[in-house]
């Protein structure tokens, strides 16, 4: 067997080993209809990785949902974090914490409405990677596009009246290692209570590790309101503004990685 051969095989074996230690990190708020979707396909998993789901104390808990509707398998591999005080668009709090509870070599983000289907986990876990880098993923459309999605046109080219097609990558979903993660200064929770902050994390991240697009036809579905009506959240303000004249004076003042994490308390329901 020749040499390249030995080694693409050493690294397949690598990443297969390294894949069963993934946690797939899932914020939520006031998404009971979004999160009865993921569990669903949870269910689907038999295990296949551990799972945390971040309440970020939402009106309607997740709790209750969880207990009506996960399977054994699923309750085995899950855990339900709960913040204690309820501030809006807490979602980089919630990133972070989950990142700093996870016990697994790897970490992979995605927002609510983005469901990890139990077929692109398949194919995931028999992928082969490089651990030097950090993925986001292919994503397909699920449902004619809402107010949220009209940027999906621009983006990857798919009308606003199409019911399933292809769209961009999304910055807040994503595969990296955990150490990476906390290398690159976590998310800024100076952003807590405003849309935005992804971005300011994903130029440090990128500064240090390479972003691909996860190789093969491995998707996410992202789901739009006109399926699954709180696919998206509208109980926050989605003013931009805040956000972009935050980062504006990140930029202005250096650039620096944040100094604080962790800045709201919270407790474990499960």
């Amino acid at each position: 067997m020749g040499s390249g051969r030995t080694k693409a095989l050493r690294l397949a074996q690598e990443v297969l080993d390294s894949l069963d230690s993934v946690t797939l990190c899932v914020p939520f708020y006031r998404n009971s209809s979004m999160l009865r979707r993921q569990i669903e396909e949870w269910n689907k998993y038999h295990g296949g990785l551990r799972i945390i789901l971040w309440d970020d104390c939402s009106p309607e808990p997740a709790l209750p949902i969880v207990k009506e509707l996960a399977s054994a398998a699923t309750l085995d591999v899950l855990e339900v974090y709960r913040t204690d005080i309820d501030v809006k668009w807490a979602r980089e709090f919630a990133r972070n914490a989950m990142s700093k509870v996870a016990s697994t070599r790897y970490l992979l983000h995605v927002d609510i409405d983005h469901v990890l289907p139990a077929e692109s986990l398949r194919l995931l876990r028999g992928t082969p990677i490089s651990s030097k880098r950090w993925y986001r993923f292919r994503r397909m459309r699920v449902g004619k596009a809402d107010e949220t999605r009209k940027k999906d046109f621009k983006n990857a080219g798919l009308p606003d009246d199409a019911e399933f097609g292809e769209v961009a990558p999304h910055v807040d979903s994503y595969l990296c290692q955990t150490k990476h993660f906390w290398r690159a200064g976590a998310y800024n929770e100076a952003f807590l209570g405003m849309l935005g902050g992804g971005n300011e994390f994903l130029r440090r991240f990128e500064a240090l590790h390479p972003v691909e697009v996860f190789p093969g036809n491995v998707f996410l579905h992202v789901y739009t309101r006109h399926v699954i009506d709180d696919a998206s959240d509208l109980h926050c303000s989605r003013d931009t503004k805040p956000g972009k004249d935050l980062w504006r004076q990140i930029q202005r003042a250096g650039w620096k990685p944040p100094d604080k994490w962790l800045t709201l308390p919270w407790s474990r329901v499960l």
